[in-house]
């Protein structure tokens, strides 16, 4: 049995009723011309079904309840597939918003832990003849963006291929499965690993006091650069139960790189406006929009793109969103300035004391889920927005056209909103997962950022 490593294993142990720790993603498809009546049952019992599963998806706990945390993983030889691919229908008039509604239940509900952890359901009834596809996979086996790499891998620009193959599909060992580590904490490198690095690393940590000083004296005279707790306490910040609300919605490129051209900024910071703008609308219909602007933890790549030097270098940067501010071209510029503050400061800092000073600004999150903390502290921020970069073509399924990949993400305690995008070809997808209680009727949120955006388009 392969071992579990101390993240994975994690993931297990904080996972309960109120937190399920799995993250999912929804693919809408136009079948083929000429696709009959029975495509979607065709699509589960030739392509999702029939297929021999990878050991990655065939793996489960091999201890489903630990008290004390779960340690080794257990392959099964099977896999039952009628458990895990599943034919749902959404019910009349078959909306998008039926749709949500079903996949806002899959989302808050736990996965087996006697079974490998993932589900898929293939749904049909759609009122437009397109048929959906939702995925859920447990933390502990894959991460959110590794899940829609899995997903998009499935798909082919060639709208005549059909040799198209599920994710969960066993691969070609040149092909793009992960095998099991031999390392007993996949995760964590090697000692030999951690040894050759060692002296570098004390080298590191020697220095990041001075340049943890640096950055808060910036911070104090530097008005653009938000740090971890200048967030004001909101109603996304307080404890979130099991049931989740799940909205979709594209947007198309232009529309965005039309705002970006005229002010000059980059579509990370649009997104931002417009989420900002969406945020502002909401909460002042629930009467509960603070004074001070909320602020979000945005995973960024902090490499200059006119370098030559290769590689990624990624880190989470604390964001204002100018909710404070009613105009809309006020707010642009207020995020601006706190993205270019904060991705200044981590360029100082060398790749170690970039992870480390991102693993600060990410460690709050885990104080917010501390009993009582509600009580007393400040959240380190009020939300996640996350930009998953996708497929740069238009993508097809054994000739099904992929109209939309939407995200599906964690609330936890102290986070009831999460916000991902998929930015896939001409498009923007925007995936939100709400805690149902917390963050009542998110799917305003919707509509909020339609007007946002078109509020900065406005002025171009």
């Amino acid at each position: 049995m392969p071992s579990m490593g101390p993240v994975d294993s994690g993931f297990l142990l904080i996972e309960s009723r109120e937190h399920p720790m799995h993250v999912g993603g929804l693919q809408l498809f136009s079948p083929p011309e000429g696709a009959g009546p029975g495509y979607a049952r065709e699509v589960l019992t030739d392509r999702l079904m029939n297929t021999e599963v990878s050991t990655r998806f065939r793996m489960r706990p091999a201890e489903p309840v630990g008290t004390l945390g779960n340690f080794r993983w257990h392959v099964d030889p099977v896999v039952d597939m009628d458990h895990h691919v599943r034919r749902s229908a959404v019910p009349s008039p078959g909306r998008l918003r039926e749709l949500f509604e079903l996949t806002s239940r899959w989302q808050g509900s736990l996965l087996d832990r006697h079974r490998p952890l993932w589900e898929a359901h293939v749904v049909e009834g759609l009122a437009d003849g397109r048929v959906a596809v939702f995925t859920k996979v447990h933390h502990a086996l894959v991460d959110g963006v590794s899940a829609l790499q899995l997903m998009q891998r499935s798909c082919s620009p060639d709208p005549d291929a059909r040799d198209c193959e599920a994710p969960w599909a066993l691969r070609s060992p040149t092909g793009h499965e992960r095998s099991v580590s031999n390392n007993p904490f996949p995760g964590v490198p090697l000692l030999s690993s951690v040894w050759r690095s060692g002296v570098d690393a004390v080298g590191e940590l020697v220095s990041i006091g001075p340049n943890a000083l640096k950055i808060a004296t910036r911070s104090l005279r530097d008005t653009g650069l938000v740090t971890p707790f200048d967030a004001p306490r909101t109603i996304l910040n307080e404890k979130v139960g099991g049931a989740r609300r799940f909205v979709a919605q594209s947007f198309g490129m232009d529309r965005f790189r039309v705002v970006c051209k005229t002010h000059d900024v980059s579509l990370n910071d649009v997104v931002l406006a417009v989420c900002g703008g969406g945020l502002r609308a909401y909460l002042q219909e629930l009467d509960a929009l603070p004074e001070r602007s909320l602020t979000a933890m945005c995973p960024v790549n902090l490499r200059d793109e006119s370098s030559e030097v290769g590689g990624n270098e990624i880190g989470a940067i604390i964001a204002g969103l100018g909710t404070d501010l009613a105009d809309p071209v006020d707010r642009l510029e207020a995020v601006h300035e706190s993205t270019v503050a904060a991705k200044q400061t981590m360029r100082e800092l060398s790749p170690l004391q970039i992870l480390l000073m991102s693993g600060f600004n990410i460690a709050g999150l885990g104080l917010s889920m501390l009993p009582t903390y509600d009580l007393v502290g400040r959240p380190p921020f009020n939300v996640i927005i996350s930009n998953v970069p996708g497929p740069r073509q238009q993508m097809y399924f054994n000739g099904a056209h992929l109209d939309g990949l939407f995200p599906a993400s964690i609330p936890l305690d102290g986070l009831a909103m999460n916000i991902t995008l998929v930015t896939y070809d001409d498009q923007v997808d925007f995936g939100i997962t709400a805690c149902r209680s917390s963050a009542p009727s998110v799917q305003r949120m919707i509509h909020h950022m339609e007007d946002a955006l078109a509020a900065l388009e406005a002025t171009c």
